[in-house]
């Protein structure tokens, strides 16, 4: 197995287990960092950054050029936080694209 099929199987498995706690809106799941970064170290076959990085060339986050988060509005905080952003339809193509058995 190669990290490319490690990064699809774990971003699959995250974000499916972030869909069922978090709502999915405008095509994004939101989350803290604190959260993502929880799910990103348990797996230990990469470094934290080595796998953000990965994740911002794959488009599987939304993200600022220099960081892994954007700024988001915390209605409960009544201010701007940076967090983490799931790109969720590009989970949906990545999903259905790994999932689908060709014959050549």
């Amino acid at each position: 197995m190669n990290y490319l099929d490690l990064i699809i199987k774990e971003y699959i498995r995250v974000v499916e287990m972030l869909s069922s706690d978090y709502p999915i809106e405008n095509n994004r799941i939101i989350i803290e960092r604190e959260k993502f970064r929880e799910f990103l170290e348990k797996y230990a076959y990469m470094t934290f950054s080595e796998k953000t990085k990965a994740y911002k060339a794959l488009n599987f986050i939304i993200h600022d050029s220099n960081n892994y988060t954007i700024p988001c509005k915390d209605l409960e905080l009544k201010k701007t936080v940076r967090k983490v952003v799931i790109n969720y339809s590009t989970h949906q193509v990545v999903k259905k694209l790994y999932e689908t058995n060709v014959n050549i």
